[in-house]
């Protein structure tokens, strides 16, 4: 079996101001040699949510609030790597997590994604999250109050996190 296992990456947006994003970055979908689809993915959603929170109540810090807007994007960005087979925060248009959690309606002053494919289980996944810095400075930051979950082919996970403007 040649699936990649434990492909994760991230990226988070200030205002604006965490950088750059160029369609040049997008890459293709991690091969697998068959496509499954998540037998329960509300289940899954709510598991990586606990997982999630679980982590951040370890750590003194407030749970997340999960938000319609959020979740649409994060689903949005999943169904739009699987249809057109990339991998990546940033769509072959140039646009980010910021963007996408704008075109949602969600008003952020803060907005971070992560990305991870093929684990087998949502525990592996937030296990790869909590020992990457990158990954664990999203899940563990203070600022972010809000989630929403998108779930692909594969255990193709979308986590967007954001902080309102209010």
């Amino acid at each position: 079996m040649s699936i990649i296992r434990g492909l994760i990456v991230f990226a988070i947006a200030v205002g604006g101001l965490g950088g750059t994003a160029h369609a040049a970055d997008v890459r293709p979908m991690p091969k697998a040699t068959v496509t499954i689809a998540v037998e329960q993915p509300k289940e899954t959603a709510r598991a990586l949510i606990a997982a999630i929170n679980a982590q951040r109540r370890a750590h003194g810090l407030a749970k997340l609030k999960v938000n319609t807007a959020l979740t649409h994007a994060a689903q949005a960005h999943a169904d739009d790597l699987t249809r057109r087979n990339y991998f990546g925060h940033t769509s072959p248009e140039g646009l980010g997590p910021r963007e996408r959690v704008l075109q949602a309606g969600y008003q952020s002053c803060l907005a971070g994604e992560t990305l991870s494919y093929s684990w087998k289980t949502v525990e592996q996944a937030m296990a790869g999250w909590m020992t990457s810095d990158g990954h664990r400075r999203i899940v563990l930051n203070t600022q972010v109050k809000d989630i929403g979950i998108g779930i692909g082919p594969n255990n193709l996970f979308v986590a967007v996190f954001a902080k309102g403007c209010r």
